[in-house]
């Protein structure tokens, strides 16, 4: 077997992405003890306990598998196309199949036979800077092998850029953090235009508060295809953006 070395630029990149998602969480954890603006529009006006916090944090060690994945591949000869077009599609498509990925197989992992690996995550009702990055290890292991997989394969028949890859993955891990977050910052405009079709923290938010529905992660197309999303999910935005009035009950309903 042939081992490749890796470049002084893709150890930094592979640093990046073990990292982010723990400097975001810190990055929001200071945003909200220090009472930034853009975090004065609460979601849901609960308390939050130490305790979960503690339990995320411990979680949060499974966080950089990913960088481990794609090291090992770099390792291996994977991903060795540097070509700017090559990166432009890299990008676009683990885009494209990270959505349809995570939609299907977070779909998958709400059914009984599978919802073991996923229930960690589900702990967390209301959400923390600290529940983006608290998963059990099979649910990070499962979710990042099925998204990195792929382009292995592919890259036996098409260049795939390693940069493509972990730009996608720097991307992700910083929406992923505001995305878990208990407060609004997106424009009460947003939903008339971009928000027809890309997902906010509220639409998340109602995922983790009532247990299902709102599968999609950056995208609400495949919710909308599929009729898994909630119906007052848009009055509600209203209600939290236009009103500043948050949620006081996990459950709790708003009328359209």
């Amino acid at each position: 077997m042939t081992f490749s070395s890796i470049s002084f630029w893709q150890i930094v990149m592979l640093l990046v992405i073990a990292t982010a998602g723990h400097l975001m969480a810190l990055f929001w954890y200071q945003a909200k003890k220090r009472n930034w603006r853009l975090c004065r529009r609460a979601i849901y006006d609960l308390p939050i306990k130490s305790r979960q916090l503690r339990r995320e944090l411990k979680n949060s060690i499974h966080t950089p598998i990913h960088a481990v994945i794609l090291g090992l591949l770099l390792v291996l000869g994977f991903f060795e196309s540097t070509g700017g077009t090559s990166f432009a599609v890299t990008v676009s498509a683990t885009i494209i199949w990270a959505e349809i990925w995570h939609y299907y197989s977070h779909r998958a992992m709400h059914l009984p036979a599978l919802h073991w690996i996923h229930a960690e995550h589900h702990k967390s009702r209301l959400n923390t800077p600290l529940t983006a990055i608290s998963f059990s290890f099979w649910e990070k292991l499962i979710f990042d092998i099925g998204l990195v997989l792929p382009f292995a394969l592919a890259d036996y028949f098409l260049p795939v850029n390693f940069f493509g890859i972990a730009t996608w993955f720097v991307g992700y891990l910083v929406i992923n953090s505001f995305g878990h977050a208990n407060f609004e910052f997106r424009a009460p405009s947003f939903n008339r235009h971009v928000g027809k079709v890309l997902t906010t923290t509220t639409y998340h938010s109602l995922h983790h508060s009532r247990y299902t529905g709102n599968y999609g992660l950056g995208t609400r197309i495949l919710d909308q295809l599929s009729k898994t999303e909630w119906t007052d999910y848009e009055p509600l935005y209203d209600r939290i953006t236009v009103d500043h009035q948050p949620l006081t009950q996990l459950r709790q309903k708003v009328e359209g």
